[in-house]
């Protein structure tokens, strides 16, 4: 569906680990009106891939150009190998980035090696899919100094989610639009400083 504002974002999942059809797992779209619209997706929980296609067929769910991880407990990334795999049977032709916490790039590297059969039999066997919408570009988050993507700006911020360390949220800026997201977290004065204003 086509960004009519400037900033839009899209709760598809506000679960838990518990799998409740009604809630799916943690996932927030983000779209900003660039040209044409860049698509962030924060967390892939349980159920992303349906709730995108549901909201915007084949070119939202081919169409997500970051995945921001705020964490790597399950429940926030179980649905990122769908994501990853039916955005690319669905059209996707260039490689899906992904940022997250220390642990993504053993994370993706891992999917990328239990999936390799799929990878083979898609790409150069049966459908014969482009090689480059299968590609998953991934990198850690070390700075948390802001991030320009497409002409939108990231700020990452570490979060209090007990003993997950690093735990983080973002804060997006665009057009003069914000918005701050964060995954699980108790209090955190690090959230509050960055929604300031």
């Amino acid at each position: 569906s086509p960004v009519k504002t400037r900033l839009r974002v899209t709760l598809l999942g506000t679960g838990n680990p518990r799998p409740v059809p009604d809630r799916y797992g943690p996932s927030i779209l983000i779209e900003a009106a660039t040209s044409p619209p860049t698509r962030i997706l924060i967390d892939a929980g349980r159920g992303s891939a349906e709730r995108l296609f549901t909201l915007g067929g084949r070119e939202l769910l081919s169409g997500i150009d970051l995945l921001l991880i705020t964490h790597l407990h399950s429940d926030h990334v179980v649905g990122l190998p769908d994501l990853w795999l039916t955005g690319w049977i669905f059209g996707r032709r260039s490689p899906l980035e992904v940022r997250g916490p220390e642990g993504v790039e053993q994370l993706t590297s891992g999917l990328k090696t239990a999936y390799a059969f799929d990878v083979h039999m898609r790409g150069d066997i049966d459908e014969k899919l482009p090689v480059e919408g299968v590609e998953m570009v991934t990198e850690t988050i070390r700075s948390y100094s802001p991030i320009e993507f497409h002409g939108v700006k990231i700020t990452p911020i570490t979060v209090d989610h007990g003993p997950v360390k690093p735990a983080l949220g973002y804060r997006i800026d665009f057009g003069g639009k914000s918005v701050v997201l964060s995954g699980d977290t108790r209090y955190s004065e690090n959230l509050l400083h960055a929604a300031t204003g």
